[in-house]
């Protein structure tokens, strides 16, 4: 909303702006760039969905290629009197292990780049730049980590137990 001195010069100013805006006569208006930004509403989640899916073939990967990789070490274990049950509770820990440090490394870094990348997108659009961290929905995502990568584990736990320690241990 313009305002101008009081008096004939201050009418004449608006008079003449209104002539020139006649869309802006005394309402807001939102800018097109936040309106095309609301069409795609969307991108985030589904950013977010392609960034869990990538994840989870990573570290599906990431565990089959340690489960046979490390075969003899595996099968030294069993050698040495380590039960089914405790192989796979060893490749249960890798999981945990490996959300866990991308848990603490990737929420922080998230919510810091996040922060200032919905800063600078904010202030170019001319909006006002808030960004709000829901604490429960962070720690709901983290914990969901943890579960999702230990379930992923179990495929690769269940192929690392059934194998006997002698087939483990001759090379190939």
């Amino acid at each position: 909303m313009a305002s101008a001195a009081p008096g004939p010069a201050g009418r004449a100013a608006i008079s003449h702006l209104l002539r020139i805006f006649p869309d802006s006569a005394g309402r807001p208006t939102t800018p097109n760039s936040l309106d095309n930004f609301g069409e795609a509403v969307n991108f985030p989640l589904i950013l977010g969905f392609m960034l869990a899916l990538f994840g989870a073939a990573t570290l599906v990967h990431l565990l089959v290629v340690s489960v046979a990789r490390r075969r003899r070490e595996v099968g030294l274990l069993k050698a040495l009197g380590f039960v089914n049950n405790q192989v796979a509770w060893a490749v249960g820990w890798q999981a945990t292990t490996v959300a866990l440090v991308g848990i603490v490394i990737g929420v922080p870094t998230g919510i810091a780049v996040g922060q200032a990348v919905w800063r600078a997108f904010a202030t170019n659009l001319g909006a006002v730049p808030v960004a709000v961290v829901p604490v429960w929905v962070i720690a709901a995502l983290g914990a969901g980590v943890l579960v999702v990568a230990n379930l992923l584990a179990v495929a690769p736990a269940l192929a690392a137990r059934s194998t006997s320690a002698g087939r483990m241990l001759r090379t190939q």
